[in-house]
């Protein structure tokens, strides 16, 4: 993998750091779909490069990695004693337990295990574990693209074959497999009133699903989820792509507004980017307008979440759900397939990181998981005077990284070494009154990058975030971003590397690499 990264390096260099194939690549950039709140993303014009031992490796990270999140996953929804400890509210822990449909199958259908990788001898430690909105796929795919025709790039491929990844259609068809060995599917004659629908295999004739893919459209990566409803259009599904706020959940059916079309549809199967935190916000903001007494009980066989009772139809009241609290009571009544499911959630969140090290945990896994955890998992606990020696951690911030138990884009994340001394210990006085964790911080590999334009953007060390896609549990493909500060993240002048498949096997992984038009 060095050497591949070394050769690339040098073809670069020979070539003057190849001024044309810059250009071109930020040319094509400018006009892509590889935006983040409508603007273009940075990026690395030197990609990341990885031959079939590197993935053959990080397959077997992958994997591991699944079956230890998996395992926990299972614990926490099986073991009441066991799922306190990760501390979550009452409303949080009752949308956990809610039964997904495919439990048999997997308890996280897709996430990003994001690693700091040393390419020197193949070590590594955890950053954290995407579950809720895991994404960048789209990222991925228009930087390679850019990359397509440079001269570089076509040196390096007289000599190698060079495969791009396909992240899109094998999420898709994960997807829909996913969707029909659910249990959770409708098949409820519309504006039928009050009806239990019959639970419909996504396969019997005539049934013709809709899938939405559903986020809070504000915080959203707009142009991969349109990019996702493409496929599963191409796939011959309906699809749609719509924000939380147009839910609405009446009848036994939940309806969405199409954010391009603007037509509002029924909903058989939800694909879930919006992050459970911001659920559970807005979710929290009604339990409380409930207790002042806008919000009104569901019938207590339905559970225990709010309603909004808005008006009467003949002799009954119609109930009427919106939002968050739409997606909730059709998950509730198992009236639409939830993809993924809120169990996500014992993974997403940075808890896990502390139960990864307890006692509770270490004692049902076997003596491999045991030995992983310690050789990969950076120490982690909660930041509590009654976890943690608070003096010390003030006097060395340089070993430290403090993070919200929840959230997502290094929202909160704080690195010691980024403050002095003073202005560290009082963020720490402030901290330890939220819901927060500290962990050890991580030094990270370098490799030598650049940006696209200028053209004379020297090559710079860089510090390497790989992210590992998994779909169903299978390993799916690579993300890689960069970095020059101590937080790894587009907004914070993070680059976005192309990763590139070299000399491998091209059948033995489900994702589909197109081999590079420079030759």
């Amino acid at each position: 993998m060095l050497a591949l990264q070394e050769s690339y390096v040098e073809d670069f260099l020979a070539l003057g750091g190849d001024e044309l194939g810059r250009l071109a690549a930020q040319e094509y950039l400018n006009s892509s779909t590889a935006r983040y709140h409508d603007e273009i993303i940075a990026m690395g014009y030197i990609p990341k490069l990885f031959d079939q031992a590197s993935l053959d490796f990080l397959e077997a990270a992958a994997s591991q990695t699944y079956g230890l999140l998996d395992k926990i996953t299972r614990r926490y929804l099986e073991d009441a004693v066991y799922r306190k400890l990760f501390r979550f509210s009452p409303l949080l822990e009752q949308m956990v337990l809610l039964p997904s449909g495919y439990d048999t199958y997997c308890s996280i259908p897709i996430c990003r295990i994001d690693i700091f990788l040393d390419e020197r001898d193949g070590s590594f430690k955890f950053c954290e574990f995407n579950t809720d909105g895991t994404s960048a796929m789209n990222e991925d795919r228009e930087v390679v693209n850019s990359l397509s025709g440079a001269p570089v790039l076509g040196e390096f491929s007289s000599k190698h074959r060079i495969f791009a990844q396909e992240l899109f259609d094998p999420w898709v068809e994960t997807f829909l497999e996913i969707y029909k060995k659910s249990f959770i599917v409708m098949d409820t004659p519309m504006g039928t009133p009050g009806c239990d629908s019959t639970l419909t295999p996504m396969d019997t004739p005539g049934f013709a699903p809709i899938i939405a893919i559903v986020d809070y459209l504000e915080h959203a990566v707009i142009d991969e989820q349109l990019e996702y409803r493409n496929r599963f259009e191409a796939a011959g599904v309906s699809c749609i792509v719509c924000d939380v706020s147009t839910l609405e959940y009446r009848d036994g059916v939940l309806y969405g507004t199409d954010v391009s079309s603007k037509t509002t549809q029924r909903i058989d199967a939800v694909y879930r980017r919006a992050v459970t935190y911001e659920l559970l916000e807005e979710l929290e903001r009604c339990s409380a307008e409930q207790r002042d007494g806008v919000m009104a009980q569901r019938n207590s066989s339905r559970g225990p979440f709010p309603c909004t009772v808005t008006t009467v139809q003949g002799n009954r009241p119609l109930v009427l759900f919106t939002g968050a609290q739409a997606l909730l009571a059709a998950v509730v009544d198992k009236k639409v397939c939830l993809i993924g499911s809120f169990q996500t959630q014992v993974a997403h969140s940075k808890a896990i990181f502390c139960m990864l090290h307890h006692p509770s945990t270490l004692e049902f896994l076997s003596e491999e998981e045991r030995a992983f955890i310690k050789e990969h998992v950076p120490y982690t606990t909660w930041l509590k005077e009654d976890s943690i020696d608070i003096a010390m951690v003030k006097a060395s911030p340089e070993k430290w990284i403090i993070k919200p138990v929840d959230g997502y884009g290094t929202m909160g994340v704080h690195a010691g070494q980024s403050f002095d001394a003073d202005t560290w210990s009082k963020l720490i006085d402030e901290m330890i009154c939220k819901d927060y964790i500290i962990q050890e911080y991580c030094t990270q590999f370098q490799t030598l990058n650049t940006l696209p334009v200028p053209t004379n953007t020297p090559l710079e060390p860089h510090n390497i975030l790989t992210g590992l896609y998994c779909y169903a549990g299978r390993f799916a493909g690579i993300f890689t971003r960069a970095g020059r500060d101590a937080l790894i993240v587009g907004f914070r002048g993070g680059l976005t590397i192309g990763s590139l498949l070299v000399d491998c096997d091209e059948s033995k992984y489900d994702v589909r690499n197109v081999p590079l038009l420079a030759k």
